[in-house]
């Protein structure tokens, strides 16, 4: 019942789905954006100041708080709790509270390993080698693991996996605090890097010239798959249908399909890369080539090399904003380019001595003015339009448009060519076992994420292909219920 009713849902067309709601009773009613809004979380690179914007309005401020510690490392955004966890430039866990308006150090104890999956509950590794947990309104919880901790991975399932070094090789064991009893553990050799995808359901480690997977559910390894040199980077598209993997002094990336476990593609550069960046929903792949002021841009719906930007390349910049441009910290400033042409669209004047941190969320929308007038069972109409939002700066940033002619245009520009979806789901494994019946000439499906309302759909789709005959015939072949629709996944 789930993947037809998700597949009625998602086969709705798009101006249905978007169709304004109109109101039966005699009010006059706005329309209400659906879903989050984009948002930029920018913070004083020293410490001090943190601001939210309304995206891709740099000159709005919707929140402000003083006395943040210094960022170093963003870890996760919690969308109930209103709460982002970061790193400081201490090394010391911190959070910013949205709806207390406050920024505050977690602990100031020596900490290393630092990590959060969901913006809430944050893990580290003490000192003595105790694995802590710091969780809002609870004591910290505490496990001395019977070896050495070299890594920890929080699952969406509340389990904790936490890599440690045995001797002549790694084990990784699975526990669920608060709980300090090892439910599960496996053995494996050396492990020199180690990835955890976006949706939680596959580990991937690094081992000289191999790379394992481990399904976390089941702690059951996956095929090995073997390389011709050490495995130095290691990236996944969000929804972990493919990893990315660059050996060592490699010029190219190797493209694994998760659901074949072998390598399916290579993307040539013809340059030694540094490190690897993937857009959280999954359009583009940002590469730093050593020794460069630059960032390559790869689309992940084809794997084509859009170009290369001059950037400095920080934790935070660059970065893929949610209406596909690609933000570039180049001096002093910060330009937004389009990501599809790489054009610039926008400059922040002094956006560089800002830490930057794009995100989605409902938490700061305004309230709606009806929401505090009384009830009226009068003939007049009553405007329920939503307040408007403070649009004043408090500060002295310059956004200019590279344009003045134009203002920007904030359009999201959709890849040319044609898409088969097969499903939308809202479980991630449906969707993988859905994957994996589906096989059109040699080709499967990917699985790609989506947000809509405030939650994550994954999606099944083949393509883009460059015209709607040839999408609509491998929808055929696939005889499979599906749709095709214009623009890339």
């Amino acid at each position: 019942m789930l993947l037809v009713g998700a597949l009625v849902l998602a086969g709705c067309g798009e101006a249905d789905r978007h169709r304004d709601s109109t109101a039966t009773h005699a009010v006059r009613s706005s329309p209400v954006p659906r879903g989050p809004d984009n948002l930029v979380l920018r913070v004083a690179r020293a410490g001090g100041t943190a601001r939210v914007y309304a995206y891709p309005r740099l000159d709005t401020v919707l929140w402000s708080a003083r006395s943040a510690p210094a960022p170093a490392r963003l870890l996760a955004f919690d969308e109930e709790a209103g709460t982002i966890a970061y790193v400081d430039a201490k090394g010391q866990p911190a959070r910013i509270d949205f709806r207390q308006g406050a920024a505050y150090t977690v602990s100031k104890s020596k900490l290393t390993g630092i990590t959060s999956s969901d913006g809430s509950a944050i893990y580290a590794v003490a000192a003595d080698g105790t694995v802590q947990r710091f969780a809002p309104a609870s004591a910290v919880w505490r496990w001395k693991p019977p070896l050495a901790a070299r890594a920890l991975f929080p699952q969406p399932d509340a389990t904790l996996l936490v890599l440690g070094e045995r001797q002549g090789g790694s084990v990784v064991w699975r526990l669920r605090p608060p709980a300090t009893t090892i439910s599960d553990s496996t053995l494996l050799p050396a492990v020199d890097r180690a990835l955890r995808t976006q949706v939680g359901d596959r580990l991937y480690l690094g081992a000289a010239k191999e790379l394992t997977g481990i399904r976390t559910r089941t702690m059951e390894r996956t095929p090995s798959i073997n390389f011709d040199g050490p495995v130095e980077l290691l990236a996944a598209t969000p929804s972990g249908d493919r990893v990315f993997v660059v050996t060592r002094d490699a010029k190219a990336i190797q493209v694994v399909d998760r659901y074949r476990e072998e390598i399916s593609g290579t993307i040539e550069l013809g340059r030694a890369i540094d490190e690897l960046r993937v857009d959280p929903l999954g359009r583009f792949l940002l590469v730093h080539p050593k020794r460069s002021d630059s960032t390559i841009v790869i689309a992940l719906a084809t794997n084509r090399i859009v170009g290369t930007a001059s950037t400095t390349w920080r934790a935070d910049l660059p970065f893929v904003a949610p209406d596909g441009g690609i933000a570039l910290a180049q001096g002093a400033d910060v330009i937004v380019v389009d990501g599809e042409t790489l054009r610039p669209t926008t400059r922040v004047r002094a956006g560089a001595a800002d830490f930057w941190y794009p995100f989605r969320w409902t938490g700061f929308r305004a309230r709606d003015a009806a929401l505090d007038r009384p009830v009226d069972f009068g003939e007049a109409a009553i405007d329920s339009s939503p307040a408007a939002a403070d649009s004043a700066a408090p500060r002295g940033d310059s956004i200019v448009p590279t344009s003045p002619a134009s203002p920007r245009d904030t359009t999201v520009r959709r890849p040319i060519g044609y898409t088969v979806s097969f499903a939308a789901l809202l479980v991630p494994d449906k969707a993988r076992e859905l994957a994996a019946k589906i096989r059109v000439n040699g080709e499967s499906p990917r699985v790609v994420t989506a947000t809509r309302d405030g939650g994550t759909i994954y999606r099944v789709v083949l393509g883009p292909y460059t015209s709607r005959e040839e999408a609509d015939r491998v929808g055929r072949e696939s005889k499979q219920s599906y749709w095709v629709y214009e623009g890339g996944p």
